[in-house]
């Protein structure tokens, strides 16, 4: 890409409010899934899904596609207590440092739940999202 694209592009996203999209490797994604699940809503997605009688997400993912999934996080359950979750998604300290757009943090999120449900437990920093994050400049 040429300079002049490069700052053109970069001023219109600026201009729209939108963040350049980062590139997440797998171990990036999971980890930031685990965190996203550690800290939506200021406690975690487990303070209302790791107790009876909510739905236990581990078990939830493996019976809702992916597209169902993000649908009730980005939307809730009408008739329930579960809210539209993708706007304090996006809130979350770590979201905003890595530069992430709601699509990669919903998709962040689903895989990691995908890895835990088939007991692949926690996922560990990689080294290389420091540098992402720095980059990112926020």
């Amino acid at each position: 890409m040429s300079l002049t694209k490069l700052v053109f592009s970069t001023a219109l996203a600026a201009m729209v409010g939108m963040a350049s999209a980062v590139e997440f490797t797998p171990e990036e994604n999971l980890f930031l899934g685990m965190k996203i699940y550690e800290r939506a809503a200021g406690r975690g997605c487990g303070t209302c899904h790791d107790v009876r009688p909510f739905p236990d997400l581990t078990q939830s993912i493996k019976k809702l596609s992916k597209e169902e999934f993000i649908n009730v996080v980005k939307n809730g359950r009408p008739g329930t207590v579960m809210v539209a979750m993708a706007p304090q998604i996006m809130e979350i300290g770590l979201v905003k440092n890595a530069c992430m757009t709601e699509e990669q943090a919903l998709n962040a999120l689903y895989a990691y739940l995908q890895a835990v449900a088939e007991g692949k437990g926690k996922a560990q920093k990689p080294a290389s999202l420091d540098a992402k994050i720095k980059a990112c400049g926020k």
